[in-house]
């Protein structure tokens, strides 16, 4: 039997983030582009899961270099303050990765979002375990690391983002998904979908991914 290896997703998946992403995302676009706030806003929540550079390659195909990376830049720089200041958990987080140590399941955390503000957020709730942030690729190269790392192991990539369900995990499974959005993550390949954030109750909808 495969031993298994969970990898979370960090923004929206174990941190309630997203909600102050997409406002300071949507300010940044509104400024530099000139797309109305909620406009944007919407944009920018059907874009999640990779770089928020790639986000506006996206939405603005034909944007010029510079702008982009104006509108970037600013963006980095504010959500130092703006998101990370003071990140909320989701309601059980620290149960649920902690019920998974106990188990002897290793856990990394995946995520565009810098190492160092993943780690100093763990750190504060003494949780330790492997954070691989922007600095080391994208989700996929990070997927590429651990099974390079692991080869016979199963890799569970756990996301709110319905583009991560496509990642090139063993199972891909949706957290914290809106009702009107379930279907989407099912057609990007999601093995299992919650309306549900991380949360005891949905450790136990997953047990039998971990077993089998």
């Amino acid at each position: 039997m495969k031993m298994t290896i969970i990898m979370w997703d960090w923004d929206g998946t174990l941190v309630n983030t997203m909600p102050m992403h997409a406002d300071l995302a949507a300010m940044c676009i509104e400024k530099h582009f000139g797309m109305d706030f909620q406009g944007a806003r919407e944009k920018y929540l059907n874009t999640t899961g990779v770089p928020f550079d790639h986000q506006l390659r996206i939405i603005f195909p034909k944007a010029e270099k510079e702008k982009i990376l104006s509108c970037v830049g600013e963006y980095h720089r504010k959500k130092i303050t703006y998101v990370y200041g003071n990140p909320k958990d989701f309601p059980e987080t620290q149960e649920v990765i902690k019920n998974l140590q106990e188990k002897n399941i290793h856990q990394v955390i995946s995520s565009s979002t810098e190492e160092v503000i993943i780690n100093e957020w763990a750190w504060k709730r003494d949780i330790w375990m492997l954070a691989l942030g922007r600095e080391t690729g994208t989700k996929k190269d990070h997927i590429s690391k651990i099974r390079r790392a692991f080869p016979n192991e199963k890799i569970i990539f756990v996301s709110d983002s319905c583009g991560d369900m496509n990642l090139p995990a063993d199972i891909t499974i949706g957290v914290d998904v809106p009702r009107n959005k379930e279907e989407l993550f099912w057609e990007n390949g999601a093995k299992d979908v919650s309306s549900e954030p991380v949360s005891l109750v949905w450790l136990e909808g997953i047990r039998k991914f971990l077993v089998e």
